[in-house]
């Protein structure tokens, strides 16, 4: 059975109350990670947040900014909200463009294709009419 041990001795002891629901769900993560008891359990996800935020997504300086003027100006209460915003509408931008060019596209590939059969067409004509 593995435990995880931090380097430093716990020193604090917090107490929380929990669901039966997220008792269980403590529970069967302390199984799924081989983990000795339930302390061990809560301190490994304590860990893995530390771990998980440390790894997040560095924007560039430039978008950086931008989207701190975008709280700024008081489009967004943070800089992951506006940034969740800017993903909005960056799809939603997409969308409308894809719905607008789209069936122009379509035509002009189906124009494409009808033109190069007819080519065919003309030409295989063309070629039986000069071997006859």
């Amino acid at each position: 059975m593995r435990t995880a041990r931090a380097s430093a001795p716990a020193t604090r002891f917090l107490g929380v109350r929990l669901t039966t629901e997220e008792e269980a769900l403590l529970e069967r993560y302390r199984i799924d990670h081989d983990l000795g008891t339930r302390s061990d359990a809560v301190r490994s996800i304590v860990r893995h947040a530390a771990e998980t935020g440390a790894a997040a997504v560095e924007l560039p300086a430039t978008l950086r900014n931008e989207l701190e003027e975008i709280v700024e100006d008081g489009y967004a209460r943070s800089v992951e909200d506006a940034l969740s915003l800017l993903v909005q509408l960056g799809l939603g931008e997409l969308v409308r463009i894809h719905a607008e060019r789209l069936p122009s596209l379509r035509q002009r590939a189906r124009t494409a294709a009808e033109r190069r059969a007819g080519r065919r067409r003309a030409d295989r004509e063309g070629r039986g009419l000069l071997g006859r």
